[in-house]
């Protein structure tokens, strides 16, 4: 990257060390905090991020630890290896999706986003994969057995010690997950423990452990590279490579710096090459700071270039124009505070989007032209719009909402939340009648998650002028009402009383266990064809508007655990306290079981798969409610 000249500036995120590619103000909010109260903040910033199918992980993590020298190779993560990433199978040197917190603590396999969380899986040979099982994690040199393969790893019949290229990466991911999973419809909450052999709870160990290697290792370029990589697909990140330091804030007693940094914000939020901005940033301490600096550079951590950060009423702001500096060129910056003995250091960075013009964008009606095809079939366009839905390696964009404003984004890894504003440059090309954009050459997306409102149709209005648009249809009746979703290719028939279509769900969808509703509902869904039959997409069960007549969850109490879960044919409860009944219901609210005794394994191997809601009472703890699934 190009020299950066200034007029002052500041730009970057919150609180500690080693972060990288942190968009301006992600961490806002988790300042002065510590332990759970921390913990909280950053669950809330990360949850809700946009999952995909465990299949789909395989191409995700194929980019996010592709070898930096041959991007055709993926490192392999106990390895430290550079393999081949189509060598997927069991086995021998094949390459497996190694989750890291094994999914057997707690059982969440098949369960999303828990399962398919790609933060959380990594390419690992096979054979070391199988060897690592599910054991928990601890040193044990010298008394375990080194790999004979991964001879940086050692091993007991309960515990696994990686390398030191690994050992760091191990914590941070054990940190996000019990951070970004607290339980709550069906997600598991996971807990990490000082000790191990907990196996099947939701515990993961050895805490202590952890958060040594966590501060022995600091994260690495590639493991960096790999969060934001994350980030542009999963849309959230693992806060411990940005900041390893809330590890300590949270688990290890550490109290928070006397300086505050909040209030964070750039104006405009993603500016271009050229463009000046204005950051503002409060600081909050005893003591008034006696210098506030700005370095900058291109290069994480670089000084090439400082400026003193100026104090006008309680904001520190600045201005800085972006100039010599190209689009995709990526600067790194970090502020530092001083205020009598102590300090507070954050850090960030910004990827520079092209400077695109309105006359260089071609509208979605254009695209899809006033036929049943696109007029403008393999030709490049660059498009702009809302993201309306995600399905795996396919997402749909909508510029306007009076027709023919939807389309197609095809196999493309970067997306977005629902409502973000994206800019693609791809070719045209009809995929079964489908128009769709391909070869996806750039894709930027500049936020906002604004809400997307539906047009609202009827089935006799399903036709091109609606394509690849989100729409909704009232009063909707599904012939096979009540019979859950397979997990196969399928459509299920729908009608309105104006006229009939189909619903399309995948083998890997979202619906795939829920049940299809019964009685007339209002059906949203992206409308989408194949092969000259126009179908409708929906997103997630929500797109149903199905409202449950369960139970309202009273608050949860983790000192009961129900495993595994999804449940097979049995369903087991542990408790530090004595149950005295439980009842179960499905997602409808229909009674299924009530037991009024101790109890701490019930019968489900009658159940249809889906999910179900368990109320439990203790002795002197009153009911608690929890969610769980049966296969």
């Amino acid at each position: 990257m190009k020299t950066i000249k200034t007029s002052v500036v500041i730009l970057l995120l919150l609180l500690t060390h080693f972060s990288f590619s942190q968009p301006l103000g992600y961490y806002n909010g988790t300042g002065g905090l510590a332990g759970e109260n921390l913990k909280k903040a950053l669950h809330d910033i990360i949850k809700g991020h946009v999952d995909f199918s465990y299949n789909q992980s395989r191409y995700i993590i194929n980019y996010t630890d592709a070898d930096t020298a041959n991007p055709e190779n993926v490192i392999l993560f106990y390895l430290q290896e550079s393999r081949d990433a189509d060598l997927y199978g069991t086995g021998g040197d094949y390459i497996n999706r190694e989750h890291v917190w094994a999914k057997s603590h707690g059982n969440f396999v098949d369960i999303r986003p828990m399962d398919s969380d790609a933060h959380n899986l990594r390419p690992a040979d096979a054979s070391v994969n199988e060897d690592r099982g599910n054991k928990d994690f601890d040193n044990v040199q010298p008394s375990g057995a080194q790999h004979f393969e991964a001879t940086g790893c050692w091993y007991t019949s309960s515990a696994w010690e990686p390398g030191p290229a690994t050992k760091g990466q191990v914590a941070r991911i054990l940190f996000y997950m019990a951070t970004r999973y607290e339980g709550g419809d069906p997600e598991i909450d996971l807990e990490l423990i000082d000790a191990y052999s907990s196996y099947p709870l939701p515990q993961h160990g050895k805490l202590s452990t952890l958060i040594e290697w966590n501060n022995q290792y600091p994260p690495s370029d590639f493991e960096r590279r790999r969060n934001e990589r994350l980030f542009q697909i999963q849309q959230n990140r693992n806060p411990f490579v940005d900041n390893p330091d809330f590890a300590n804030l949270i688990w290890n007693t550490k109290q928070p710096a006397s300086i505050l940094f909040s209030e964070l914000k750039m104006t405009p939020e993603k500016p271009v090459p050229g463009e000046t901005v204005t950051v503002s940033l409060k600081i909050n301490s005893e003591t008034a700071p006696d210098s506030v600096l700005f370095f900058w550079g291109d290069f994480f951590d670089s000084k090439q270039n400082r400026e003193n950060l100026i104090l006008n009423s309680d904001t520190y702001s600045s201005e800085i124009s972006f100039i010599n500096v190209s689009p995709g060129e990526t600067a790194f910056f970090l502020v530092k505070a001083f205020a009598g003995n102590d300090s507070l250091l954050t850090r960030g960075s910004y990827i520079f989007p092209e400077n695109i013009s309105q006359e260089q964008i071609t509208p979605v009606q254009t695209v899809q032209g006033t036929g049943l095809e696109s007029p403008m079939i393999g030709q490049q366009v660059t498009i702009t719009g809302r993201v309306t839905g995600n399905f795996d390696n396919t997402l749909y964009i909508q510029d306007n909402s009076t027709g023919r404003g939807g389309i197609c984004i095809f196999n493309s890894l970067k997306t977005g939340n629902v409502g973000d504003s994206v800019v693609v440059r791809g070719k045209v090309a009809e995929y079964s009648t489908l128009t769709e954009l391909t070869d996806i050459g750039y894709f930027y997306n500049f936020g906002n998650n604004k809400t997307v409102e539906p047009v609202e149709i009827n089935t006799s209005q399903i036709n091109e002028d609606y394509e690849g648009m989100l729409v909704k249809i009232p009063g909707v009746t599904f012939n096979e009402g009540g019979t859950t979703i397979q997990d196969a290719n399928t459509t299920y028939s729908f009608s309105d009383g104006s006229g009939q279509s189909v619903l399309f769900s995948s083998w890997n969808s979202r619906l795939v266990g829920k049940k299809l509703p019964g009685g007339k509902v209002t059906v949203t869904g992206i409308l989408s064809q194949y092969q000259g039959t126009y179908q409708l997409l929906a997103r997630d069960i929500s797109d149903f508007g199905v409202k449950t007549t369960a139970p309202l969850l009273p608050a949860d109490d983790n000192r009961i655990v129900l495993y595994p879960n999804p449940a097979g044919d049995q369903l087991f409860l542990s408790s530090s306290k004595e149950i005295k009944s439980i009842t179960v219901y499905s997602a409808s609210g229909q009674k299924m079981i009530s037991e009024s005794r101790k109890i701490s394994q019930i019968d489900v191997s009658a159940f249809a798969p889906g999910l179900y809601i368990i109320t439990i009472e203790t002795r002197g703890d009153g009911f608690v409610s929890k969610k769980f699934s049966k296969r």
